[in-house]
């Protein structure tokens, strides 16, 4: 986590003293910093998107403080300060930063005006944080109350794309004008004053050890599991996984992922320039694979609190790695379904996501597997954040170097030789190999999971 750490901070800041260049390269009539302003608002939305799915709220044990003499105000305080070192608040900072600096020295733009523009930016950054700490505090346990703002999101969007209004350039011109107008610098600043105060007062107002249990009685019901009998032995194995799913937040934000992700074809097929490139194949890859890739890297660990259960009953490894394979490909298929819609963009598009659908069985399931003999982190199902780094590994970091690079490189140098055609069915083909050795990879891999047992039942003991 500390190279990941090193490696985007170095990025923003690269980022940060190209940018000038890059707006004027794509803009030679426009000035860069203007043209930065009118994507200030895609930034900003972006990097909330990213902070609620990724950041972890500040935690501190309250139960201690509570009974000593510190005042309500003094932890909610501290909770508060502990959000504000969040490595979330410095990446666009150092991107800002250097910026900044570049347009000192690259435009007439006073020195006042360039400071007051920076202090903006840092304040909506800032408003951010605070916002979304408040935000998951009240909408966490319950995520169909953000919808409304889904949908609001979604329509301004559409009205930005068919150019009926525009807000990025609105929420641009604001921008634009505190250069001409420093003190406009100071409504950010109020914003961000504004979202601490009214995240503050929601943590103080919840500051109680029993201020979120809910006195209301509720009805348990249980899905019917019956079809999966079809599958004889693995039955049992993939009725507990799908109780898991279903269960348990971790999990299931797992599986709404997957669902958001079907739409990240249009990030591409919108765009001409990249027909007939590799990048056809990640796209592929990732819609009917994303679930072996969310949810596939992390077994064994999602049964690591009774995983030493399994090795005291005669339960077979063959067995238990057949049923979460058999789980994956019930995944890529349903994926794969659901994806047809992309058609709309050209049968190559859906040719090519049929390819990858069956290469993601065949080979990418095996390596998920494969890599799944390594995991030794515990993950406790309890925890619901969605940005829980429990059961990350040096695996989870290595696994997509193949899942992802082998394909592209397969069906490119494909391509290259002979055509796209092609480069489809080899990738059909491979997968139609893997898939018909699947009982001797099986073997092999369970093999390998009777040998590094012991070594997952030890990491599976520690507890963070």
């Amino acid at each position: 986590m500390g190279f990941m750490a090193v490696y985007f901070l170095l990025s923003f800041i690269g980022l940060g003293f190209g940018l000038y260049f890059l707006m004027e390269e794509l803009n030679p009539q426009g000035e860069p910093l203007l043209l930065v302003n009118d994507f200030l608002l895609f930034w900003f939305l972006g990097e909330f998107i990213l902070r609620f799915l990724m950041q972890n709220l500040p935690v501190t044990e309250i139960k201690p403080l509570l009974t000593k003499r510190i005042s309500r105000n003094s932890i909610v305080h501290f909770l508060m300060a502990k959000s504000s070192y969040s490595f979330f608040n410095v990446l666009t900072p150092a991107a800002a930063i250097p910026f900044t600096l570049v347009c000192l020295s690259k435009t007439d733009y006073s020195a006042t005006s360039l400071i007051a523009w920076l202090i903006a930016v840092i304040a909506m950054i800032y408003s951010i944080n605070y916002l979304n700490i408040w935000i998951q505090k009240r909408y966490s346990s319950n995520l169909k109350a953000i919808i409304p703002f889904i949908v609001v999101c979604i329509a301004l969007i559409a009205l930005e794309y068919f150019k009926v209004f525009s807000i990025s350039n609105l929420f641009g011109q604001f921008f634009d004008y505190i250069l001409v107008y420093p003190v406009l610098a100071i409504i950010p600043i109020g914003l961000a004053v504004f979202s601490y105060f009214l995240t503050y007062k929601s943590i103080k107002d919840n500051l109680y050890l029993d201020a979120f249990l809910e006195a209301k009685e509720s009805k348990v019901q249980t899905a019917d599991l019956s079809w999966t009998s079809r599958f004889g032995d693995l039955s049992p194995f993939l009725q507990l996984d799908l109780k898991l799913i279903w269960r348990n937040k971790r999990t299931k934000n797992a599986v709404l992922l997957c669902l958001a992700f079907l739409a990240y074809g249009l990030f591409f097929y919108f765009t001409p320039k990249y027909n007939g490139t590799g990048m056809l194949v990640l796209v592929g890859i990732f819609i009917t694979g994303i679930f072996i890739i969310n949810f596939g890297q992390y077994i064994p660990a999602w049964d690591s609190s009774y995983f030493a259960f399994f090795k005291t009953r005669p339960i077979s490894m063959v067995r238990y790695l057949q049923s979460k394979a058999l789980l994956m490909y019930l995944s890529v298929v349903i994926l794969t379904i659901l994806s047809t819609f992309y058609v709309y963009f050209g049968w190559d598009k859906l040719y090519v996501n049929v390819a990858c659908a069956i290469y993601n069985m065949g080979v990418n399931v095996p390596i998920i597997l494969l890599f799944g003999a390594y995991n030794r982190k515990r993950i406790d199902l309890s925890e619901g954040n969605m940005m829980n780094y429990q059961g990350m590994g040096i695996a989870q970091w290595l696994v997509g170097i193949p899942l992802i690079g082998l394909p592209m490189i397969i069906w490119y140098a494909m391509k290259f030789l002979f055509d796209q055609g092609t480069a489809n069915l080899v990738l059909i083909g491979i997968g139609v190999i893997g898939l018909l050795l699947h009982q001797v990879i099986i073997k092999g891999l369970a093999e390998l999971y009777n040998e590094k047992h012991y070594a997952m039942l030890e990491g599976f003991k520690q507890k963070d």
